[in-house]
């Protein structure tokens, strides 16, 4: 399965067609029969099962998306089912994504007779052999990839024969690197100053879409002042979102009223509709009273951050957020940091107010829903909230077959959400790419799915 570029929409890509049976439980393939990996192999339905089932058995990250499977059922050489321990209607996005690339069953090492997985790394394959329409011919882990054109690709040939991909330590290189030419395009990681200097470039041409990246604030529900819902809900009140992305991002950002991103179906602004937009310092107050706070005994809270691995400005965003919380007259806030190790090894238990970032493992509501309001994940992220009524309703809303009932389920989900409040939502991020004038500016493929497709960049002159 892929998405159509430039959108969300679910694609078949190896497979032909498919059907999904009991409810969600299975899933029928009928595959391609001119798939050839990059080793001149050609494609079946046993390196299918091969690759899902070795992903799965890896474990860890993001094996994890496939764990469910209980079994792949080889049903001939272009045809096989997929069992899984329970009904989920997301799955079909999650063969989306990168953990359900198929590879050749005889290029990659595998865990054989029960073997333990103790380090996946073992694991790795030096080469890349896969199908698409580029083969890896050098790859300098964190410097260089290069890809070449793949003669045997079953679909349409991509635009260039050769693609380099550069990477760089920061974002100013980036920056220096396609104004002076030495690249065609850079993607992503821009700060929002870097890219008004790049969109005052006259020489250099630029393109934005819709992120599914969020930015969210996060209590510990289970103890210390956040048990109580009303010190959240009084948080919730006291934001304004548009303040920090004008202040903070320079307006490089969108506010964002749902942990569900703007732009993908079922996104309701339930934080808009239960808290308004800006702040409401007086309804703030009010609820931090019903909590027991005061401006003769303020609510005393550390807001956590991490200096880096969001970007320059999150200590801008949490000195921000802090100010917006003191406005209250009732909430004393300390600002911490602590670097992104050390941050994510505390967070689940050590933190009552922390400030963290998402980008989703697969493009579907449940990727936003379960790992935050789950009872059995929430406590990683560091919220611990735990609700027997949300643990059903997320399991109900994975079995919906129609998008319009699951829909409905998914808003209401988010309508708990926003009443109960064990995460504060901020903003949305804009993905960015800036380029040399010759590159096609409609081969520059920006969508919802925030991958990069190298293969339909075209140049004048090609």
């Amino acid at each position: 399965m892929g998405h159509e570029p430039g959108t969300d929409e679910l694609e078949t890509k190896i497979a032909t067609d498919y059907s999904i049976e009991e409810g969600g439980e299975v899933y029928n393939f009928e595959l391609r029969e001119d798939v050839v990996f990059h080793n001149g192999e050609q494609m079946t339905a046993e390196d299918v099962k091969f690759s899902l089932e070795r992903a799965r058995d890896l474990e860890g990250m993001p094996s994890s998306l496939v764990a469910d499977i209980e079994e792949v059922e080889v049903i001939d050489d272009y045809e096989l089912n997929i069992h899984l321990e329970n009904p989920s209607i997301p799955f079909l996005s999650k063969l989306a994504y990168t953990v359900a690339g198929i590879l050749p069953e005889g290029e990659y090492p595998y865990p054989e007779n029960g073997e333990e997985v103790e380090d996946a790394e073992k694991f790795r394959n030096e080469t890349l052999v896969a199908s698409g329409p580029y083969e890896v011919v050098d790859w300098q882990p964190g410097e260089l990839v290069v890809f070449e054109e793949n003669e045997d690709y079953w679909g349409d040939q991509p635009e260039a024969e050769r693609v380099e991909v550069k990477i760089y330590d920061s974002s100013e290189e980036l920056q220096n690197a396609v104004e002076e030419d030495d690249i065609d395009l850079a993607y992503r990681s821009f700060q929002p100053s870097q890219i008004e200097q790049l969109d005052a470039n006259e020489e250099i041409e630029s393109k934005t879409f819709e992120s599914p990246e969020i930015r969210y604030m996060v209590f510990d529900a289970a103890e210390g002042p956040y048990e109580d819902v009303n010190a959240r809900r009084g948080f919730a009140y006291a934001i304004d979102r548009e303040e920090i992305n004008q202040e903070v991002y320079l307006g490089e950002r969108h506010p964002l009223y749902s942990m569900v991103p703007s732009g993908m179906w079922s996104h309701t602004p339930v934080f808009e509709e239960e808290y308004g937009v800006g702040q409401d310092l007086e309804s703030a107050r009010e609820q931090l009273q019903e909590a027991g706070y005061s401006e003769e005994e303020p609510l005393e809270t550390t807001l956590w951050y991490t200096p880096s691995h969001y970007g320059d400005l999150e200590v801008d965003l949490a000195n921000k957020i802090a100010e917006q919380l003191e406005a209250t007259d009732m909430v004393e806030v300390t600002v911490e940091s602590e670097v992104w190790e050390d941050f994510t090894g505390r967070m689940g238990t050590d933190f009552d107010l922390h400030l963290l970032g998402w980008y989703p493992d697969f493009y579907d509501p449940d990727n936003y829903i379960a790992p935050f309001l789950q009872s059995e994940a929430s406590g990683f992220i560091g919220s611990h909230y735990n609700d027997s009524e949300m643990d059903q309703m997320i399991g109900e809303q994975r079995q919906i077959i129609d998008m319009d009932e699951r829909t409905e389920k998914l808003i209401d989900i988010q309508r708990k959400l926003g009443d109960e409040a064990p995460y504060v939502p901020l903003v949305q991020v804009e993905q960015y790419a800036a380029f040399q004038p010759e590159i096609d500016r409609e081969s520059v493929t920006l969508g919802p799915v925030q991958i990069f497709r190298y293969y339909t960049i075209r140049k004048d002159g090609w």
